[in-house]
């Protein structure tokens, strides 16, 4: 009896220590199971080295574990604390050269940058001068405007005067003509009455 207790005593010890942990598969091919037998179905298989949570260790030697939204039965001798070691990444020559040839090509065109934006600012230079003459334009433009209006409206005064000269003139004209003719006319009569003065007096 007291084998059993001490057997449950380390058992759940271990499930506290474990419960809380990350663990790591120690193998290819490990399978994560549905249940805690070796006939359940497969529901995905890892790699070495693939990360895991801990949920429970069975007495039967199987441990529950979840990976991402997943979880499920892996034999715990396919199981271990500690993590994998990191490898070294040897960088050989023809890395470098390719990193120096990458830092030469951003260096030229952090320069082409710099080039550009002092173009855009000389642009923009250009293109406030460019507003500031089609404003002055504009303005140039207003005032020969008025004084256009200012010119027909002289004129179509001075057509105006022109024909109000020339109706005067044609009206002096009508009158002089009047007057011409009733002279001429009282000059012809006198002349007639004359004429027959005369011929009675013979």
């Amino acid at each position: 009896m007291k084998k059993y207790s001490l057997f449950i005593t380390l058992l759940f010890l271990s499930f506290s220590v474990f419960s809380i942990s990350n663990i790591y598969t120690t193998h290819d091919d490990t399978f994560l199971r549905s249940d805690k037998t070796s006939a359940s179905s497969i529901i995905r298989t890892l790699s070495k080295d693939t990360k895991l949570s801990l949920l429970t260790m069975h007495y039967s030697g199987w441990s529950q574990v979840s990976l991402d939204d997943l979880s499920g039965w892996i034999l715990s001798n396919h199981l271990t604390q500690i993590a994998p070691k990191s490898t070294l990444v040897i960088v050989d020559n023809s890395d470098a050269e390719q990193v120096q040839v990458l830092k030469e090509t951003i260096n030229k065109l952090q320069l082409e940058n710099q080039t550009l934006s002092s173009k855009i600012v000389d642009m923009k230079a250009i293109q406030d001068n460019i507003k500031l003459d089609i404003n002055k334009l504009e303005q140039e433009n207003n005032t020969l405007s008025s004084q256009n209006i200012e010119s027909k409206d002289i004129l179509d005064l001075s057509s105006n005067d022109s024909s109000i000269n020339t109706l005067i003139i044609l009206f002096l004209g009508l009158i002089s003509g009047l007057i011409v003719s009733a002279i001429i006319s009282r000059m012809a009569r006198k002349k007639r009455d004359s004429l027959n003065t005369i011929s009675r007096s013979y």
